[in-house]
């Protein structure tokens, strides 16, 4: 499931792509995908805006045109593919957006993944009210607060409701650097130990972005995600700091990964 850093990396790359063009048609192929209105309504709706914007909240994208906000969330999976000249729909493209210059935008390998119609001006996220992880205003304070005193830490992490963009790939990823097991509840971390939460979620995320996110993903221009994964679906494999075997298994029904040596 695409997260935070692969939502923002394919943001980046669909602000290039896309900002300042405007759609001359939108072609629905997959109507299920489209949860706001009937796949007419949506293509009328939208067909002469110009994409002002391309912005992001925890998971979803957010294409500002105008009046209205198309917001575009991956769910489980997705592939968004620029083209310089519009491709013919095939059996794997839920989406087109065909604009004024010819090129277009092809959403395609949908699973489960949602399209909404917003007015602008809307506050609704449709995926969580929780803080944005790399904003100026997340302090360390505010990360604490929206964390709360109880629960497990892998769990409060992928809580979009607290934290918004974190989801299961990321969080073992934040916690192995931060040397914290994934299990661990929130009220067994020393203060030392959650300032090293925050300070590692931060600087986790932001090396993940630049990087394009995980290898699988890739963005608006195809561009594969550069990094390099550490525990996550490496059960089995040595750890990459000490050489233990990384273990794998299952934590409240989701597959989970820790260095049994490095986190504690």
């Amino acid at each position: 499931m695409p997260e935070l850093p692969e939502v923002e990396a394919a943001r980046r790359s669909m602000v290039r792509a896309v900002a300042g063009k405007t759609i001359e048609r939108c072609v629905v192929v997959r109507p299920v995908a489209v949860r706001s209105h009937t796949p007419q309504r949506f293509s009328r709706a939208i067909n002469g805006a110009t994409v002002e914007d391309v912005a992001r909240h925890g998971k979803a994208l957010w294409f500002v045109l105008g009046r209205w906000a198309l917001v575009f969330h991956y769910k489980l999976w997705g592939v968004v593919r620029f083209h310089s000249q519009a491709p013919l729909p095939d059996k794997g493209t839920s989406l087109l957006l065909v604009f004024s210059d010819g090129s277009a935008l092809e959403f395609r390998n949908l699973q489960l993944s949602t399209f909404h119609l917003i007015k602008a001006g809307d506050r609704r996220t449709l995926d969580g009210e929780g803080i944005e992880p790399l904003v100026p205003t997340t302090t360390f304070e505010a990360f604490r607060r929206a964390l709360g005193m109880r629960g497990v830490i892998k769990d409060l992490l992928c809580d979009q409701e607290r934290i918004a963009g974190i989801g299961n790939l990321w969080a073992h990823e934040i916690l192995f650097r931060a040397h914290i097991r994934p299990e661990r509840k929130v009220d067994s971390l020393t203060p030392a130990e959650a300032r090293t939460l925050y300070r590692t979620m931060r600087e986790t995320l932001r090396r993940a972005v630049e990087a394009g996110g995980e290898p699988d993903f890739q963005d608006a221009f195809g561009r594969a995600g550069r990094y390099r994964l550490a525990v996550y679906g490496a059960a089995g494999r040595p750890c990459p700091v000490c050489g233990t075997k990384v273990r794998g298994g299952r934590l409240r029904g989701r597959p989970t990964f820790f260095c049994p040596s490095c986190q504690h």
